[in-house]
């Protein structure tokens, strides 16, 4: 507890704390985000968590093919390997967390509950012991640390309650004590950084329309060294946290930033007929394009509506397919004096 209990030396500088001051004045959108996408909640919590469970995938560098990852993120799979369990222990780990990220509790109980989901098929998750001198006595007793948890999580409440200090600096700060205090006997770093997305999900709703862990694997270098500055001075309470915080505030930033133009597309969208929009993106597209190109540019848009769009535009003989199977293209076509749908103007036509 030595991050958490020494935040009163921390100093917020100026540039952090127009970082704060943006994200909070994004945070305020809270309530018109939810109202614009209360329709496709659905839909978007589905894409948030496919694009979690990849990039989780890939921090921990997991031994699976992209092909593989995106099935177990797109489907229910049976898991063959010690990492497929993994994965799909973290997916349903994710999923109950996302189904009411504002009822997320710091409790012992719940990391307890974590840690045997995370373990499950894999390797057993236990609480660390170490010998601790007794008070007084000179006797050596067995001390787990999951009471240093209860303790650490307490703490962390308390500064809660007493609004002294920012969240998302005590988080950071809550997230490297964790590390440094060796709770787990086995994914302590991974249970930590759980910990800390469902901190960050609870108050932050911002991440049920954007993935977390997206924006979390472009920072995996940074990161990581902000976790070896932080640890450095742990022990005699001065962890430098500073580089930890600044990431998580930029990220939060970025996700607020993603869903500000999502939602000016939205807006957009829900004025045109989705279909026409989308033939009129390909007419923007280059003469050869892919569905994914389309997925690209209507990230809130059916896989069925793009398909039926590209039926049409076929039978209509403006498009016409290059290839089959997932990376196949398609083409416009050039008929005549028209292509795709347009006609070519003449100054001295009659």
């Amino acid at each position: 507890m030595k991050a958490l209990g020494n935040m009163d030396r921390i100093p917020i500088n100026h540039e952090v704390m127009m970082l704060l001051l943006s994200l909070y004045e994004s945070k305020g959108k809270t309530f018109y985000y939810d109202d614009l996408f209360n329709r496709d909640l659905y839909a978007f919590e589905k894409k948030t968590m496919e694009h979690n469970l990849i990039a989780l995938a890939h921090y921990l560098e997991l031994g699976m093919t992209d092909a593989r990852i995106r099935l177990f993120a797109k489907k229910p799979m049976s898991a063959r390997t010690k990492d497929e369990h993994l994965l799909l222990n973290l997916k349903t780990a994710l999923n109950q967390l996302h189904k009411h990220p504002e009822n997320f509790e710091l409790l012992v109980n719940e990391v307890g509950n974590l840690v045997k989901l995370i373990g499950k098929n894999t390797d057993a998750i236990n609480f660390n012991t170490y010998d601790k001198p007794e008070e007084g006595v000179l006797k050596i007793k067995k001390h787990s640390t999951k009471d240093d948890l209860e303790k650490l999580m307490l703490l962390f409440e308390k500064h809660v309650k007493t609004k002294k200090h920012e969240l998302t600096q005590l988080i950071s700060n809550f997230y490297i004590d964790f590390l440094n205090m060796n709770i787990l006997s086995k994914h302590n770093d991974l249970i930590g950084l759980i910990l800390l997305y469902a901190l960050v999900a609870k108050d932050f709703s911002v991440f049920k329309y954007v993935s977390f862990f997206k924006f979390f694997l472009k920072e995996k270098e940074a990161w990581k060294s902000g976790i070896i500055t932080a640890n450095y001075y742990w022990s005699s309470g001065f962890a430098q946290t500073d580089m930890i915080s600044r990431i998580l505030l930029n990220i939060l930033i970025k996700a607020y930033e993603e869903v500000d133009d999502m939602a000016h597309e939205y807006v957009f969208e829900k004025e045109l007929n989705k279909s026409n929009n989308i033939e009129n993106s390909i007419l923007k597209l280059d003469e050869v394009f892919s569905k994914e190109d389309l997925r690209k540019r209507h990230p809130n848009v059916s896989d069925a509506t793009i398909d039926r769009t590209l039926k049409r535009l076929k039978d209509e003989d403006k498009i016409r397919p290059l290839g089959k199977g997932r990376s196949s293209k398609w083409q416009r076509i050039v008929s005549g004096n028209k292509k795709f749908g347009m006609e070519q103007l003449s100054l001295f036509n009659d």
